[in-house]
């Protein structure tokens, strides 16, 4: 166990830092969305990504991120594309296949020549860069019991692929030894188990999905999102470029944020959420 979270802290980002990771965040939108395009991939942006698209027909000024989101059978074909089609000059595809240190369960794509280092991940080897995020969606098992399995072992494997981070930074010395303990377990038995469930629980058989990769992933009482979200999609213009949105974006925003989710929050919950204590950009 460790607490070399100590010799860190967290860089706060200037308003014009901030809107330069933007761009950055941008322009891998856009060559996400062009290999997409190319070979007739269905994603769209979600979360937040989404929301600023409605609301503010681009980033929310204070957000951080980029969410991309796909059925898994269109994940698979993605992930197959950018080994032909990505420009690995500019750009890098990460996921545990093509970066052995990266412990998550979902892909980036990735800015070379950037640097960003989430705070408490200082000590993780995995390659880094500003990027965006590509979350595969799973199919739910319909049975109550099994439901509940299902989302017992999602939440196992989130915890032994946070294990890593979790052992420097999970908090108290009690968690901070749990998550030590769970690390001597093969990160690979945690992806081995996520690709189990994916192929045993086939998203095209089923109604709603979920990122595997979340447990919490739950929405209002409803075991996930509807599948049509991430498959019948329309392009709206997101700083001043077309990227894919669901055909039915008001009723995924409403699911996520309440029926007044056109309303920005006030002025002192505006911040960003993914703290870092250094970047190169």
């Amino acid at each position: 166990m460790s607490k070399n979270t100590q010799k860190y802290t967290v860089r706060e980002m200037t308003p014009e830092e901030l809107r330069r990771m933007q761009l950055i965040q941008l322009e891998l939108l856009k060559e996400v969305d062009r290999i997409c395009l190319k070979y007739n991939i269905s994603y769209s942006v979600e979360g937040g990504t989404l929301l600023g698209t409605v609301r503010h027909k681009g980033f929310i000024p204070w957000d951080d991120d980029v969410d991309i989101a796909m059925v898994r059978s269109e994940y698979r074909r993605f992930c197959r594309a950018c080994k032909k089609e990505l420009n690995t000059e500019k750009y890098f595809f990460q996921n545990n296949e093509t970066d052995p240190e990266y412990r998550w369960g979902y892909a980036k794509v990735l800015k070379n020549g950037t640097s960003f280092i989430r705070y408490g991940q200082e000590h993780m080897k995995m390659r880094r860069g500003v990027y965006v995020e590509i979350f595969p969606m799973d199919g739910i098992p319909e049975k109550y019991l099994e439901k509940k399995f299902y989302n017992f072992l999602r939440l196992c494997c989130r915890k032994v692929m946070y294990s890593e981070a979790g052992k420097v930074c999970g908090g108290s010395w009690l968690k901070r030894l749990w998550f030590w303990c769970l690390n001597r377990i093969p990160v690979d038995r945690a992806f081995d188990m996520l690709d189990f469930l994916s192929k045993k629980y086939d998203e095209r058989k089923s109604k709603y999905v979920t990122c595997l990769s979340f447990p919490d992933c739950w929405v209002k009482g409803e075991p996930g999102f509807k599948r049509e979200f991430y498959i019948n999609t329309k392009r709206m213009l997101f700083e001043g470029e077309e990227i894919n949105v669901p055909q039915k974006e008001n009723e995924l925003l409403v699911t996520l944020y309440g029926r007044d989710y056109m309303t920005p929050p006030p002025e002192e919950d505006r911040e960003t959420h993914i703290p870092a204590s250094s970047f190169d950009f």
